[in-house]
């Protein structure tokens, strides 16, 4: 075993899925015949179903219970068809591979549902390759909550301080932050995010080499 591990978040560092979820949440939007404003929709991104359903249902003062909010949202997004192998984003393999070769730890800790996170990993062709991969749902308050990772780095027999996250939102680096961690943000083309609590902020993770990463720790 190395002496740092590798949290990777999922949507938005795996897969490039923002623009894709944004799509589907514009017609899910619609389907309930609600607007939720561009600043509602900003904290949205990199926290769970329950976060998000909250706000949306405060904001737009919907009568379904949070509850029947989700499970509507799961139906929704499994009745879409996409491989997301499509937009697997380049340097993941490669800098996968490099860690494992070193004995590197590496663990996925996405807000996602656990059925979506298995979709994207069997799309993409990455099972069994994480030591650990953990899903928000399996909390009462995930990211920007510190729990997911704080149970994360439990699992692969790290403390906090020996775990570099890699994320690409706000919430998530939030989460990361007071669970004591160091972390990596990942610009998008197209999406604007907060990354300002960031050690180091990067375009791509082809960027990320070994040497950096061992300099973080």
């Amino acid at each position: 075993m190395g002496t740092y591990a590798v949290i990777f978040d999922m949507d938005g560092v795996i897969v490039d899925s923002e623009p894709v979820y944004r799509k589907w949440n514009q017609e899910l939007f619609q389907h309930l015949n609600i607007t939720v404003p561009e600043e509602i929709r900003a904290q949205l991104i990199g926290g769970s179903a329950k976060r998000k359903w909250t706000l949306i249902k405060e904001h737009c003062k919907l009568t379904q219970t949070i509850e029947e909010l989700i499970h509507f949202q799961h139906g929704f997004f499994q009745s879409k068809k996409y491989h997301f192998k499509e937009i697997l984003f380049p340097g993941v393999r490669t800098l996968i591979a490099n860690l494992k070769n070193q004995g590197i730890s590496i663990a996925l800790a996405s807000s996602s549902d656990r059925d979506r996170i298995n979709r994207v990993i069997t799309d993409c062709d990455l099972e069994q390759i994480f030591d650990v991969v953990v899903s928000g749902e399996e909390f009462e308050d995930s990211k920007p909550n510190p729990d997911i990772f704080l149970h994360t780095a439990r699992s692969l027999g790290m403390e906090p301080k020996q775990c570099i996250v890699i994320e690409d939102s706000y919430n998530g680096l939030l989460a990361a932050s007071r669970a004591g961690m160091k972390k990596i943000g990942v610009m998008h083309r197209s999406i604007p995010m907060d990354l300002s609590l960031a050690e180091l902020t990067i375009t791509s993770l082809k960027e990320i080499n070994l040497e950096i990463l061992e300099k973080m720790i």
